[in-house]
């Protein structure tokens, strides 16, 4: 603060960060603070380095999920949804050159969300199966579409011909020579179709296990997901599905050791560990402080 004397006294109101206050015929001059917020508070940088993640996997798996949000408010994308959903789910952490070289991790990020049915998956890891039941069919090399239809609409009064059920399957992957882990996306679908004789295509997401719809084979560590899928009066109906995640290096993103590594790779958090109320992860600790990483091109369809 700073009281002026002569010509410069009349003036008042604001010029640049500068404030002019008139009292008792002297002018007092004060600085203005510009700024007021922490660019680098643990809570923004919390928000910063889990959305990179959440941004990889919705870049990989867009091509796939046309209409996978079936009820947007208005001015609201699929990607704003899946933004939206997957914010609020256990972070995954990626360091700044991690992301400038193309990082994905798979998570169990939800992909659709709708007013069908969901598919209930139990099983852990690769076991994953369905509650779509098969009756007495066996699935083969040589099962049509037209049998794995009626199988299914048969047995299950949830679908009916004309539905699609969608197989999801993001396999996880390493760069040799940077280590920067990146993710491989595809899909396969198949519509009920009664007269279609054709050879249903293979795929780890369609085998039949105890009778039901399953996941079979080894895909190494990945995340996969079913979709039911409906057209009704020009509109998709689609049911609410996440990803099953099988995948091992998962943890290694995640927890409070993930989220130093990537604080510190955009400049630490500068909260004040004194401060009574400063944002905090809610520990009792503190810490002071290119190539792609592979192919994120999406197979398979893209729309449900």
């Amino acid at each position: 603060m700073a009281i002026l004397h002569g010509i410069i006294s009349k003036m008042s109101g604001s010029v640049g960060s500068l404030t002019f206050q008139n009292s008792n015929g002297m002018t007092i001059v004060r600085e203005r603070i510009t700024q007021i917020r922490n660019p680098r508070s643990q809570a923004q940088m919390q928000t910063r380095t889990k959305f990179t993640n959440v941004v990889a996997m919705y870049r990989g798996i867009r091509p796939l999920l046309n209409s996978g949000f079936e009820s947007k408010p208005n001015g609201l994308s699929d990607y704003n949804m899946f933004v939206k959903v997957n914010m609020q789910k256990q972070p995954v952490y990626l360091t700044k050159q991690q992301v400038a070289g193309g990082a994905c991790v798979c998570a169990p990020y939800q992909i659709t969300q709708g007013s069908l049915p969901a598919i209930v998956t139990t099983g852990t890891g690769q076991n994953g199966v369905t509650d779509i039941l098969l009756g007495s069919l066996s699935i083969t090399t040589a099962t049509t579409v037209a049998q794995f239809s009626k199988a299914i609409v048969d047995n299950n009064p949830d679908y009916r011909y004309g539905d699609q059920i969608s197989y999801f399957l993001v396999k996880q992957k390493v760069n040799a020579e940077t280590n920067i882990p990146y993710c491989q996306f595809s899909a396969v679908k198949v519509v009920l179709d009664a007269s279609d004789n054709s050879v249903l295509e293979h795929s780890s997401g369609f085998a039949s296990i105890d009778g039901k719809v399953g996941h079979a084979g080894n895909d190494g560590d990945c995340a996969y997901a079913w979709v039911h899928s409906r057209k009704s009066d020009n509109k998709v109906l689609v049911s609410s599905q996440s990803l099953i995640s099988a995948n091992s290096i998962l943890t290694e993103y995640q927890g409070d050791i993930a989220f130093n590594m990537a604080s510190s790779s955009y400049g630490q958090s500068t909260d004040i560990f004194l401060n009574p109320g400063a944002d905090s992860a809610g520990g009792s600790s503190s810490t002071g402080g290119d190539d792609n990483g592979g192919g994120n091109g999406a197979g398979g369809n893209d729309t449900l």
